[in-house]
């Protein structure tokens, strides 16, 4: 951000805290905040409660502008001139009815406007690759790893800010952007969902037959990239925590090497649930989503807004991975990740210090992999994934990124899914 910008995301976020200032109490008590404001009161508080309320809605629409003008520019331009009309309503339309109102419109028109300007005409130029999403032709294990294990936090570990009031437009944007985004490493950004987590590195094993292709294929071995992480606020021991493992298979097992690895990704129970230990729970790529009402909102509202089936995360993305083009290609329907048997429990308040792997045997923790289609009732264990190293980091927080495929719908087998979720096929 160039000091013009950085004056125009001040300006345009005092607008919309006046924004709030005015509207909030404007809904509840309008000729109250009228006398208040030395202003006449109002004949039809009714209305004016009302245009409180618009006023404190329009001024959301402005928040991701003033965020980042540069990613959000038609919402730093809506911001800018939604003032204007204003100076105009209360200045020429009705005068001396509400002359403040009109004021402070003309103050921010007079600020907003040039820094506006200066702001976009020093737009910075992208330099490299990574600021061009569509841009990604793989990338080695060797060189996601020292990004995703760069920065080591110290001691008592940070708590990662999710979503909240300022970034909840956001969300949107982010949750279109992980269906097309394929980088395996991005610049800086925050994880609005599941902001918290610990990355490891280890191997991909598939030691059973298997009637699947790819790496879910008997004799499968790759390098993997995960990381355990946390959705929502709750991190520690008593909270509810919904536990998620997303992860990228290589298939290769030379660090060197430049390929596309196969992302997944599984949860628990979107929800959350309470544990002693994190470890207890089976990660799913069909995982339910419980009663708790933001997790059906960020579900079931904002993500189908841009998927059809956001809570199922299918597993393509390994069965293709090392099969020819035109090659045939069967997927399991579901996946689910397990602790291995034996796996001792450790305990801890953040989940962040339970993962610790010098705290398991040989410094490694084993998730089993398990596989079964929507007509099977029983899983079926294929292999193994053995996370062998570890780091809690800001680069795993801040860098590492994991694509989610969009949902390609196969009716006959999609009409046996369980009836709590129903199908919808595009």
């Amino acid at each position: 951000m160039n000091k013009y910008a950085v004056w125009f995301r001040h300006i345009v976020w005092l607008g919309i805290i006046q924004d709030w200032v005015i509207g909030l109490p404007a809904i509840f008590a309008p000729n109250w905040l009228l006398e208040l404001l030395h202003q006449r009161p109002s004949q039809d508080p009714v209305w004016t409660s009302f245009a409180g309320l618009l006023v404190v809605l329009l001024s959301l629409f402005y928040i991701p502008g003033a965020n980042d003008p540069y990613r959000y520019t038609p919402n730093a331009v809506l911001a800018t001139f939604a003032r204007p009309p204003g100076v105009l309503f209360f200045f020429f339309l009705y005068p001396n009815i509400y002359p403040a109102f009109g004021i402070i419109d003309l103050v921010l028109c007079l600020f907003q406007i040039p820094l506006l300007i200066l702001t976009m005409l020093n737009k910075p130029q992208p330099s490299t690759p990574d600021n061009d999403v569509f841009e990604y032709d793989g990338s080695t294990y060797k060189e996601v790893k020292e990004v995703g294990f760069s920065g080591p936090y110290g001691e008592p570990l940070p708590y990662q800010q999710g979503v909240g009031l300022t970034t909840f437009v956001q969300l949107f944007n982010d949750a279109a952007r992980n269906l097309f985004d394929r980088r395996d490493i991005r610049p800086h950004y925050d994880k609005l969902i599941h902001a918290n987590g610990v990355c490891y590195t280890g191997l991909w094993k598939i030691t059973e037959d298997s009637p699947y292709t790819g790496y879910f294929s008997k004799g499968s071995e790759g390098l993997v990239f995960a990381r355990l992480s946390v959705a929502g606020a709750g991190i520690k021991r008593g909270d509810r925590r919904a536990l998620g493992l997303a992860g990228k298979v290589y298939p290769t097992l030379n660090p060197d090497e430049k390929a596309k690895p196969g992302n997944f990704v599984t949860v628990d129970y979107l929800t959350g649930i309470k544990t002693k230990h994190i470890t207890d729970t089976e990660l799913t790529n069909f995982p339910d989503v419980g009663p708790d009402i933001g997790a059906k909102l960020v579900n079931r509202v904002i993500f189908r807004l841009v998927d059809k089936r956001p809570g199922f995360r299918q597993v393509f993305p390994i069965s293709t991975l090392g099969v020819e083009p035109g090659g045939k290609v069967v997927t399991p329907d579901l996946f689910m990740l397990r602790v291995a048997e034996g796996t001792p429990k450790i305990d801890a308040e953040d989940f962040r210090d339970e993962l610790r792997l010098e705290k398991y045997p040989n410094h490694t923790l084993v998730y089993t992999i398990n596989v079964k289609n929507f007509d099977e009732k029983e899983w079926t264990k294929l292999g193994v994934i053995e996370l062998n190293d570890y780091a809690i980091c800001e680069g795993c927080d801040k860098r590492i990124h994991f694509w989610i495929p969009r949902d390609i719908p196969v009716p006959k087998r999609d009409s046996l899914a369980r009836p709590s979720d129903p199908v919808v096929i595009k």
